[in-house]
């Protein structure tokens, strides 16, 4: 009987070895591969995106009237068709100013970053500058 458990124990612990290195290997193939969607940083062999059609944001008619100035900073993607991804506020100067600044980089067309001659994703940082006229 000791005999019998003893191998019901060696099994199960061999089965379940076996469950979890399918299990380990299955998951690592689920990873994707696909080094499109990777999204670097501009230097070290990766170039800088480049501004083609860089309109600049609309003032508000508060703000104008407020006369506030400054720069608003825009963290963003640019992706290896040249648009706008994502973009978020990381530096802030007044709530209707960063919604302006959002908009007007998501119109933004950019000559993308490049790798190894090829165009890949970019993550960038722009000013983006209020100045009342």
């Amino acid at each position: 009987m000791n005999n019998s458990r003893s191998r019901l124990t060696q099994s199960f612990l061999l089965l379940s070895a076996i469950a979890l290195l399918l299990g380990t290997s299955l998951s690592a193939q689920d990873v994707p591969q696909n080094t499109s969607d990777r999204v670097y940083e501009a230097g070290n062999g990766v170039t800088a995106p480049k501004g083609i059609y860089t309109p600049n944001p609309e003032y508000t008619d508060r703000a104008r009237k407020k006369k506030v100035r400054g720069t608003v900073v825009v963290s963003m993607i640019v992706t290896p068709e040249g648009k706008v991804r994502d973009p978020k506020i990381t530096t802030s100067l007044d709530k209707d100013l960063d919604q302006q600044a959002l908009a007007a980089v998501s119109k933004w067309r950019l000559e993308p970053g490049t790798k190894d001659g090829r165009p890949v994703a970019v993550r960038i940082s722009a000013e983006v500058t209020f100045n009342v006229r």
